[in-house]
């Protein structure tokens, strides 16, 4: 509506001009007409003449502008980035405990090189909310998986060899600040795969042992694993900051006896470092296993 007020406005302003104009131009024609207005041209053929006869007006040259041409504008290409190859070093220098893999995940859910029944399988477990990771042929969790939301009970232990798990576990507890915590490692079979895995919880100080649920984002730690069978690599995962560090290999079962894990803890703080340290010497008193500190970061090697 505006727009349209607009436009009358200025046809009407338009017009008003063209007829003044008009009417001007009406008026001088008339009375040059009549005689009432006296115009004096002057007689400018005689100096033209004359002027045209003493000088001359020398030529212009005839200047030619090449046109200007843009050169091609080129975008380069586009090149995504590779992901690094993350180096797992262990603080073991020599012999058995001489530690240094590459862990290159691919974070690639394709299931590439997986066929037949291994590729329906690997489509089940992808479903249940793992990931696979190509290079390495395993398959593992993400920090949000759906596992996350029923914390951690002795019951799930209890009740494993019936699903056809067989695998060993350790709980290393420990109090600090307003909780206690449990980091608890296994490895072993699990149905038709064998593997590993590091998890981290936690509960209310003095509240039953028999529930602990999973660290919240803010208190994952960084931490890594290294698994052999029979003293060779079989799988690598991490360093990664994490609350359960897993890893899976389908179609290949192994008992927890043929299985060394070394797992690495990067501490958030010295304090909460000790009193790791303090539950793996007192659960070493028990079963065979063995640690190696260097600042805030712990390995445990567990045989």
């Amino acid at each position: 509506m505006e727009r349209r007020r607009k436009k009358i406005y200025f046809t009407v302003v338009a017009i008003l001009v063209l007829t003044v104009t008009a009417a001007a131009v009406w008026f001088l024609v008339s009375n040059v007409k009549a005689g009432s207005i006296n115009v004096d041209l002057p007689d400018i053929t005689k100096s033209q003449t004359t002027q045209s006869q003493t000088s001359v007006q020398p030529a212009v040259p005839t200047v030619t502008v090449p046109p200007v041409t843009q050169p091609p504008v080129t975008s380069p290409p586009v090149t995504e980035p590779t992901k690094p190859a993350v180096t797992v070093t262990s603080p073991y220098t020599t012999g058995f405990f001489n530690v240094v893999t590459e862990n290159t995940v691919s974070d690639d859910d394709s299931l590439a090189g997986l066929t037949g029944e291994s590729l329906k399988l690997g489509k089940i477990i992808l479903a249940a909310g793992f990931r696979y990771d190509k290079n390495q042929g395993i398959f593992y969790s993400d920090t949000q998986s759906w596992q996350r939301n029923f914390g951690y009970t002795s019951v799930y232990d209890a009740m494993a060899s019936v699903g056809g798990m067989y695998y060993d576990t350790i709980r290393l507890k420990f109090t600090y600040g307003e909780h206690d915590y449990m980091f608890q490692l296994w490895k072993g079979r699990y149905g038709i795969t064998t593997g590993a895995e590091m998890g981290l919880y936690y509960k209310e100080i003095g509240a039953s042992d028999k529930f602990y649920k999973c660290v919240p984002d803010s208190e994952m730690i960084v931490m890594s694993f290294a698994l052999y069978r029979n003293d060779e690599l079989y799988m690598t995962r991490g360093p990664e900051r994490h609350w359960w560090l897993t890893g899976f290999k389908l179609f290949d079962v192994a008992s927890p006896e043929e299985l060394t894990m070394h797992c690495t803890y990067f501490m958030e703080n010295t304090e909460m470092a000790d009193e790791l340290e303090k539950s793996i010497i007192d659960y070493g008193f028990i079963k065979n296993v063995n640690y190696q500190r260097v600042q805030n970061r712990i390995t445990v090697v567990w045989n």
